[in-house]
């Protein structure tokens, strides 16, 4: 099954496994998500989770990373990611959706730093297409704080994350030949900045068996938003699952 994934996603996956404890786990969730490219209704579906850390390695949902140098406050580390952000124009209901070229997922490299803190924990990264799909690159800043309830976690976070024009242009753009069959406006987006806040609960119903939720909302930006590929201003996100600790 294709998943047309937005970046909010993107960082909502992500930032589960980085909040994850240092032990191997595994689920599943039910993901809501509403896609920014127009002509798509599908917002639901299921997909698996997990995660696992070491003291030098962790797979953190779809990022591999290497710790570099590790400590209570810090963590430097060099990272491999998949991006599932696509689109395919024969799963589109739009007409003129499905006349616009396949826009491929694609495996990014690069580095990611932890800073930990009593008033909460700091995430630097950026990483670069290496398959040549967009021959872009993104950067995230982000700052969390884990606040423990009882039995319950509750981690809010608040961030931005950078596109550059290579990979806004490949996923959102329209190029000439494109506006041509399909009767969009041509459209070559530059670089952009987009800010949003998430939310993840975890709750242990069990000593192995954890119940996590997590919502996040951004604000797309205008290199995103005025491309004739999307329909919307903003972007949801709601993940539901559960997971075995082993």
């Amino acid at each position: 099954m294709s998943i047309k994934r937005n970046a909010t996603l993107l960082m909502m996956l992500s930032f589960i496994g980085s909040a994850s404890a240092t032990e191997l786990s595994l689920g599943v969730a039910v993901i809501y998500n509403e896609s920014a490219y127009r002509g798509y209704n599908k917002n639901t579906h299921v997909v698996p989770i997990g995660n696992y850390e070491s003291d030098a390695f962790y797979v953190r949902q779809t990022t591999l990373g290497y710790a570099l140098f590790k400590d209570k406050r810090d963590e430097l580390s060099l990272t491999a990611s998949w991006v599932p952000l696509n689109f395919d124009p024969a799963d589109n209901d739009d007409r003129a959706m499905r006349r616009l070229d396949k826009r491929d997922g694609t495996a990014m490299a690069g580095a990611a730093w932890y800073h930990h803190e009593k008033w909460g924990s700091l995430k630097l990264s950026a990483a670069a297409d290496i398959l040549d799909n967009s021959n872009g690159w993104v950067g995230e800043l982000t700052y969390f704080r884990v606040l423990p309830v009882g039995k319950l976690s509750i981690t809010p976070a608040l961030g931005v994350y950078y596109y550059d024009a290579s990979f806004n242009r490949y996923y959102y753009g329209v190029s000439g030949a494109e506006s041509q069959r399909s009767g969009l406006s041509p459209w070559s987006p530059e670089s952009s900045w987009m800010p949003y806040v998430g939310l993840t609960l975890k709750y242990p119903l069990t000593r192995n068996l954890v119940l996590l939720a997590n919502a996040s909302y951004s604000v797309l930006p205008d290199e995103v938003k005025n491309s004739p590929m999307v329909d919307r201003d903003d972007s949801f996100t709601l993940l539901t699952g559960v997971s075995w600790r082993f």
